[in-house]
């Protein structure tokens, strides 16, 4: 019987609940998913946001099917391959690292500002499946999904206050609104966001329940893949210190978050072996694409050149059109948490946003957007609050998501 149904028949009498229209026995087209709810322990809102992130994979195949056929100009008259679609820019050098190693031959060595987590992980599964992209592809899929049922979690404990129907619509808002974020397509494709994302976010949660070893190892899983697991880890230590450690057993306990930092410290070691310089991995960021640190006046002046001085072609300067205004999002964020006293919050974003915003130029904002994980659990609860929110939010990203996966498809520069 339908759960509302039964709900009205406990409450009413025998006549009352007769007279309830019964709703015809259907069987739930997501019954297929039963036996991984059963076997992981999902509940309601994690299977919630799962069906979200698999909906949300039939648009992308979509948009790359769409690609595929019109993408190349008025005379061709041949479709392009799938797999060719998803060779591009930085999954290139994740491809390279995986299959032959770090050179110091790729532009000034920039290969080796790629953290060797995902390489390594590609590899890894390669093994198993033999193609390269494909396998890439697999890692987004699977790493991506883990990291929505992660932030379903997240927003589920930030909106437990608005009772369990609405925490579960904000759920479903939230997730909803991460996976048509404008740099979407990067959660698809053979990139480290996805990864990332599910060491980060779970790393997060055990560290709300104030599980420091789990937190301390999931968090150095996302530190062998990206130099921003260091952000979340100042974030956690933040968590760490307000959950007030007294004992000298309590502060041993908190000794499990140094786990993190062993990643970061081998792979600096491996790179000093390599080119005799401490400081090689800093040196291929600023080489490869020219990043170090700048005033924050400085880098928005010069991206402002970027975006309307028409120094370059159309769509790479409306790129970094797309980067201000994600920067200024991101600031806004840093703003709010502060305001709001989430100081652990407060840190990620402070670290994540201001990192990028006082570089030489802004790049790559809207890819980190995806990481903001306080800016989706915020939408959420605002959805729930004001469902114009959501209207206006994805009137707005669906078009801009669109654009930059059409551009990353299509081989031109999309962040």
């Amino acid at each position: 019987m339908d759960s509302d149904v039964r709900v009205l028949g406990l409450e009413a009498g025998p006549a009352e609940a007769s007279a309830v229209p019964r709703r015809r026995l259907t069987r739930s087209p997501w019954w297929t998913l039963d036996p991984l709810r059963t076997r992981f322990g999902l509940g309601a809102m994690e299977a919630d946001a799962l069906r979200v992130w698999l909906i949300s994979r039939i648009g992308m195949v979509l948009i790359t099917w769409a690609v595929i056929w019109t993408g190349w100009g008025a005379t061709t008259k041949q479709p392009r391959g799938w797999a060719s679609m998803w060779q591009r820019w930085d999954w290139l050098r994740f491809y390279d690292i995986a299959a032959h190693g770090y050179s110091l031959r790729a532009r000034h060595g920039a290969s080796i500002a790629f953290f060797p987590g995902y390489p390594g992980l590609l590899y890894a599964v390669h093994l198993v499946f033999r193609s390269w992209v494909y396998s890439g592809l697999l890692i987004s899929l699977v790493a991506g999904a883990i990291a929505a049922i992660a932030l379903a979690r997240i927003i589920a404990l930030e909106a437990a206050h608005l009772g369990e129907p609405e925490a579960r619509s904000a759920v479903r808002d939230g997730v909803t609104l991460f996976v048509w974020a404008p740099a979407a397509v990067f959660l698809a494709a053979g990139y480290s966001e996805a990864p990332f994302l599910a060491f980060t976010l779970w790393a997060w949660l055990a560290a709300r329940r104030e599980r420091w070893m789990a937190a301390g190892l999931l968090l150095a899983g996302a530190a062998t893949i990206r130099v921003n697991g260091l952000f979340v880890l100042a974030a956690v230590g933040v968590l760490f210190l307000q959950s007030r450690p007294r004992t000298p057993r309590a502060w041993l306990r908190g000794g499990w978050l140094l786990v993190p930092l062993l990643p970061v410290a081998g792979y600096m070691a491996y790179l000093h072996s390599l080119t005799g310089n401490w400081n090689a991995w800093e040196r291929a960021e600023r080489l490869g694409w020219n990043r170090h640190l700048s005033y924050p006046w400085h880098t928005f002046a010069n991206t402002w050149h970027y975006a309307f001085g028409r120094y370059l072609t159309a769509h790479e300067s409306w790129e970094y059109q797309l980067e201000i205004a994600v920067t200024l999002l991101g600031i806004g964020l840093v703003v709010w948490l502060g305001i709001k006293r989430r100081w652990a919050e407060f840190v990620y974003a402070l670290l994540s946003v201001g990192t990028l915003a006082t570089s030489h130029v802004y790049l790559s904002v809207p890819r980190e957007m995806l990481t903001w994980w306080p800016l989706w659990a915020a939408l959420a609860v605002w959805c729930v609050r004001r469902p114009w929110v959501r209207t206006v939010y994805l009137t707005v990203s669906a078009p801009v998501m669109f654009t930059v996966a059409y551009l990353f498809l299509t081989g031109r520069w999309a962040g």
